[in-house]
């Protein structure tokens, strides 16, 4: 008997190795490659992913059948149109990491839990069909489809990164209630965007979070009937392209509220030119404007708010019932109601009531803050001893790239002793089983893992993977070409132990990008844009348009560092973690950088933030014990963020003015001064409106107006502050 067990025991573990051997052959790994470590899990979203039922191109006739039957069901890369999909609760369709090219899709009237992502109907249609409502789906990734919805009813749905129309009409019926819309990017066609409500059962309650308007050849927008909608970051280029159009790029009628930040863009170039914006609604707020024209227009009827904007706008034709508050309008440091500058505290209760109650607006709940798992680590501490000696898989996966273009890993890790070279021309990336299950480490830390080659206007493909040492995980440089790069859309990568993450040394733009759960650990610099100093604009490193989702910048001495010389634009920051380092956002020339619903924390450096711009909304700063000030920069503008450290919130600048405009925000540290940094003392502007100052107490009032470092109350009202930004209702 003993005998026996011996032997079954042997042969058991002999069985085992011979398994993993004939895995690694039949993957093509090399033998050299070993399993990453037992125990180590993918991020839930990842095993979601790999978890759904494996459609094989070849069955893409049955796309609706494996639907039915197995409920989630992920797609290979190629072409599965053919057959128009219609999707019901709980039910999940993945694409390819590259995007998977598929048919029409209906999402049936009373869905919920509806799941599609990386998904190109390209030129085709996802419609919300009207009937019950449809609540609670998330559409993620998708490219060059319209988003349809006539007389339908959904609320509390999450689209992401969503590329192309959207055409809402509930004018007749249905309605359209706290959905969010991150990161929409569209143009090349006519109205681009509708949402028409009615008043039988109103919508209300959408946000729309990065907005990208990119040369609409006609009308851009037509709102209507709206009882509330709420636009954070606006980037309108073009508008009007062909001369089609008759109406302003942002064109409303008959709205309840609208608030509006970061409204930026320009329109040059277009045939025939309009204006930037025509707002008819019952009260509107618009924070952070450079973008106008000279026919910019506001209903007589509208109550206005505008703090810190540039260009004013006309009332149309007319009695003017509606009035005006503007905060540091044209630069001018001052606030001004109808018109006539304030200087002291308003002597009118019924106009300060009036004015509180506007700016004051109703309480509703905040986005849910984001939690983050932790990431996984599937080397573990000893990962530099552990990889002295072992074989280098560069060839091999070479290989893979050049021959397949998308080089699909199995789960192992990868040592290599040299770097791998990525062409840019969209076909090519590669795609690993997980950032748990696959990792790419380098032998030595003086070369790049990763390096790109060639590429205008295109991109390369990379997800589900963990990238470790090297000098850099992505290098870009235009000693390997253009390296003008547009629509990357990079999934669930981790970048350990590296000077740089992702480098973008001196090469051409990187253009509307989403980097989906992208996250840094143990990097000098996480996200390091490199620029060319004294080129032409068309060569200077531009990152534009670019948002990082759900990433994390976990103990990286500086999280992202963006030192522009041609100004980048509408960059933003959703849903992240930034936790330990010297800083979280090292920026300059920056254009309406956004930080919405983040994190920051265990900081040690001089300041947290070091921008020209910057714009916080909805965001936590704690836990840290910064040196000089949370954030230096020339403009900040901030609402719904809490600040709980006691240092300093602000500092000085050096040839420059500092100005500050804080709205419904609680700040524990000193606002009334600024911490001098290299001995030179700025002058202070800015404006506050129903914020909580815990080491200012007096100006914890519903609008204060600081004019070169001396404070006056305007409406002596006691503050409430609750964020009105992202918010549902």
């Amino acid at each position: 008997m003993r005998s026996l067990i011996y032997f079954l025991l042997f042969s058991t573990v002999a069985f085992s190795q011979n398994y993993q051997y004939s895995l690694d052959v039949a993957a093509g790994k090399p033998s050299g490659a070993k399993i990453a470590a037992g125990g180590v899990n993918n991020q839930l979203e990842e095993i979601e992913y790999f978890k759904a039922y494996l459609l094989p191109i070849a069955q893409k006739a049955t796309i609706q059948a494996a639907i039915n039957k197995y409920g989630s069901v992920r797609l290979e890369k190629g072409d599965y149109t053919g057959v128009d999909i219609v999707m019901k609760s709980n039910q999940r369709l993945y694409g390819y990491p590259s995007l998977t090219k598929v048919s029409n899709i209906t999402i049936a009237a009373g869905s919920s839990g509806v799941v599609l992502e990386n998904l190109l109907p390209q030129d085709k249609t996802i419609t919300l069909q009207a009937g019950g409502v449809i609540s609670n789906c998330t559409i993620k990734s998708i490219k060059w489809a319209t988003l349809m919805a006539t007389n339908a009813t959904f609320e509390n749905n999450t689209f992401i990164n969503y590329g192309g129309r959207i055409i809402i009409d509930c004018s007749k019926s249905g309605y359209f209630r706290n959905n969010k819309f991150i990161k929409h990017q569209s143009g090349g066609v006519t109205t681009v965007l509708t949402m028409k409500g009615n008043s039988t059962t109103p919508s209300y309650g959408n946000v729309h979070l990065h907005t990208n308007f990119l040369t609409p050849h006609g009308d851009t927008s037509d709102l209507n009937n709206l009882a509330s909608v709420n636009f954070v970051g606006i980037d309108a280029e073009g508008w009007n392209l062909k001369g089609t159009g008759t109406k302003a790029m942002f064109k409303t009628t008959n709205m309840g509220n609208i608030k509006i930040t970061d409204f930026g863009g320009g329109n040059s170039y277009s045939a025939v030119k309009t204006g930037a914006y025509d707002i008819d609604a019952a009260n509107v707020s618009i924070l952070n404007k450079k973008l106008y024209t000279g026919s910019d227009v506001i209903a007589t009827r509208t109550n206005v708010i505008m703090v810190a904007a540039l260009g004013g706008y006309k009332r149309t034709s007319g009695t003017v019932t509606g009035f005006d508050l503007w905060g540091n309008l044209d630069k001018t440091n001052s606030v001004k109601y109808n018109s006539a500058e304030q200087s002291a505290a308003m002597s009118s209760t019924t106009t300060a009531s009036k004015l509180s109650s506007a700016i004051l607006g109703t309480k509703y709940k905040p986005w849910s803050r984001p939690s983050w798992e932790t990431l996984p680590d599937p080397m573990g501490a000893n990962w530099k001893t552990d990889r002295v000696g072992k074989p280098d898989s560069t060839t091999y996966i070479q290989n893979l790239i050049n021959k397949s273009g998308i080089a699909e890993l199995p789960e192992g890790i990868f040592y290599i002793n040299s770097t791998l070279k990525i062409p840019l021309d969209s076909k090519h990336g590669i795609v690993g089983k997980g950032t748990g299950k696959t990792v790419i480490v380098g032998l030595k830390d003086n070369f790049p893992l990763i390096t790109l080659t060639g590429g205008q206007d295109a991109n390369f493909v990379l997800a589900h993977l963990t990238l470790q040492g090297g000098s850099k995980g992505i290098y870009s440089s235009q000693n390997f070409g253009t390296q003008h790069m547009a629509y990357v859309w990079l999934k669930y990568v981790v970048f350990r132990d590296q000077s740089n993450g992702i480098h973008l040394d001196k090469m051409k733009g990187f253009d509307n990008n989403f980097l989906d759960n992208i996250s840094f650990v143990n990097c000098s610099k996480g996200f390091f844009q490199e620029p060319l100093v004294g080129g032409v604009s068309d060569n200077s490193s531009f990152v534009d348009k670019t948002m990082f989702y759900r990433s994390q910048f976990i103990n990286c001495n500086t999280g992202v560092s963006m030192l522009a010389t041609r100004p980048d634009n509408l960059d933003a920051w959703v849903d992240c973690k930034f936790s330990g380092g010297q800083t979280a956002l090292h920026l300059a020339e920056n254009n309406y950088p956004i930080a919405a619903n983040c994190d920051f924390t265990g900081f040690t450096g001089k300041h947290i933030i070091i921008s020209g711009d910057i714009s916080l909304y909805s965001s936590n700063l704690y836990n840290n014990s910064v040196t000089v000030s949370t954030i230096k920069a020339t403009k900040s503008y901030i609402e719904g963020s809490t600040f709980s450290d006691a240092s300093s919130l602000f500092s000085s600048v050096k040839y420059n003015t500092v100005n500050a405009y804080i709205l419904n925000s609680t700040v524990t540290g000193n606002m009334t001064t600024l911490k001098t940094d290299i001995d030179y003392n700025s002058k202070y502007s800015g404006v506050f409106m129903n914020n909580t100052f815990k080491a200012n107490s007096s100006l914890s009032k519903q609008l204060v107006n600081i004019k070169e470092g001396t404070a006056t109350v305007i409406i002596n009202t006691d503050s409430n502050p609750y964020p009105q930004l992202l918010v549902t209702q």
